[in-house]
């Protein structure tokens, strides 16, 4: 829709004729996590997604570490691959040099003196290069290898961001940026035990950095939510380890809500519980493609006392199984064998058994009560982090925050009650204890929402 008009280019818009440049581009963007895009769109635009995937962010965290840990390294990374892009280029040059020589030589090629020496000077120097870019291969690879110790901390990081991510799905309240998470990140490579042996830091940087993962977003979640997030945690890192594969994770979710099967062998059990005995025992784990279960309702019918007196216990997941116990405990993947089957035959003790299977996978200190004091929540706050309170009816952090504030700064906190009207004084109190140095509160902040969209900016 370009119309030339003399020098000038101008595009109709909405009836309106607009000068038009050639170097023009327009960029949209959208904060949709999956936008949909039509044929016609994708063929007229180019369209670049942004999005965070766990291979790139893994690499991105192992070079970030790796800057931290070992700066030479990747400094030494950076400059051979600026060296290998800069010689790629010199060598294709050559090449276009060779071929336009070739394409506009007149006569005989062995008479043209000129040719030769060109020819000569190229093969020379692209010897030289050729060495170089063999050089180059050879230290990347050694200075991989070198990386290459540390990718386990940047794998443990990107599942843990993915599963910080996934929160989201449960409570749209739980968004954390993936800066918020840089930050824990590197709190995690900073605050660990240094050691003179690689594979003993990496191990440190590992437990330091997810014991702060899970205590940061640990207390932003509702006390409902808390097990959901430890136990993604859990099979996601056993994922990324090869122990479990998605499917395996869809049997402890689902268990035998998808199979039809009316041919209940024992009276005594119910329908549902006896659906998931038979998906379990066709599921085949990633560790153990024979079957581990295949036999169990034959086992239920041979043992048959024995498995009533188990479904009938108060905590079947503190006692042993019937026939599976020792095979259960020389598994690998034991634990999560264990948190299936109870599942399976006493659904309503799956949140006890999957307690276990964390205190099992991650540790007791991953099930102990957390108490955030507020000394540790102020040396993690910057002036530009407000820290926010989400209160249950009848708490009030207030008094603690003043008694902090004397015994830190020996300055009163000034506090304003937010709602209407109340955003001035707020906003004074602000600039004020900016000046000052003192500390503000702000009291039921939910009445004054379009004020706090604006407090990022302030």
């Amino acid at each position: 829709q370009i119309t030339v008009k003399g020098r000038s280019k101008t595009i109709k818009i909405a009836d309106q004729d607009l000068d038009y440049e050639d170097k023009f581009r327009l960029y949209m963007t959208s904060r949709l996590a999956n936008p949909h895009f039509s044929p016609e769109l994708a063929a007229k635009t180019t369209i670049i997604d942004f999005t965070v995937t766990q291979s790139g962010l893994e690499q991105q965290l192992l070079g970030r570490l790796i800057s931290k840990e070992q700066k030479q390294l990747e400094d030494q990374l950076t400059a051979l691959q600026e060296e290998v892009t800069s010689n790629t280029k010199v060598l294709t040059g050559f090449e276009e040099q060779l071929l336009s020589r070739l394409a506009n030589a007149t006569g005989s090629l062995l008479d043209d003196e000129k040719l030769i020496d060109v020819l000569a000077e190229i093969k020379n120097k692209s010897k030289e290069v050729t060495e170089k870019l063999a050089e180059s291969r050879e230290k990347t690879t050694e200075i991989g290898e070198k990386r290459e110790q540390f990718r386990p901390v940047a794998a443990r990081g990107a599942v843990l961001y993915f599963c910080i991510v996934e929160m989201t799905l449960v409570n749209w309240m739980y968004n954390t940026s993936l800066q918020q998470f840089l930050d824990l990140f590197d709190y995690g490579i900073d605050n660990s035990a240094k050691t003179m042996m690689v594979k003993d830091r990496v191990a440190n940087i590992i437990n330091c950095m997810t014991m702060k993962v899970y205590r940061y977003i640990n207390r932003g979640l509702f006390e409902i939510d808390k097990v959901t997030f430890k136990l993604q945690m859990c099979l996601k890192i056993l994922i990324k380890e090869g122990k479990l594969n998605s499917n395996d994770v869809n049997l402890m979710l689902k268990s035998g809500s998808g199979i039809d099967d009316r041919n209940k062998k024992f009276n005594w059990m119910d329908q549902k519980c006896w659906l998931n005995i038979v998906a379990l025992s066709k599921h085949k784990f990633a560790n153990e493609p024979s079957g581990f279960f295949k036999d169990l309702p034959d086992k239920i019918s041979r043992y048959e006392k024995e498995w009533r007196k188990f479904l009938d216990e108060n905590a079947p997941e503190n006692v042993p199984i019937p026939d599976y116990d020792d095979k259960i405990n020389a598994e690998g993947i034991g634990h999560f064998l264990h948190l299936c089957l109870v599942r399976s035959v006493r659904e309503d003790r799956a949140v006890l058994a999957s307690q276990k299977f964390i205190r099992r996978v991650l540790g007791e200190q991953y099930m102990e009560p957390v108490t955030d004091l507020i000394s540790e929540i102020w040396e993690e706050s910057e002036p530009c982090k407000p820290v926010l309170y989400l209160l249950a009816p009848g708490s009030d952090p207030t008094s603690t925050i003043d008694e902090f504030a004397t015994r830190k700064k020996k300055i009163p906190t000034q506090k304003v009650s937010m709602g209407e009207e109340q955003e001035i004084v707020a906003k004074k109190a602000i600039d004020d204890g900016m000046r000052d140095g003192f500390w503000v509160i702000l009291n039921n902040c939910h009445l004054s929402l379009e004020f706090m969209a604006e407090m990022e900016e302030i």
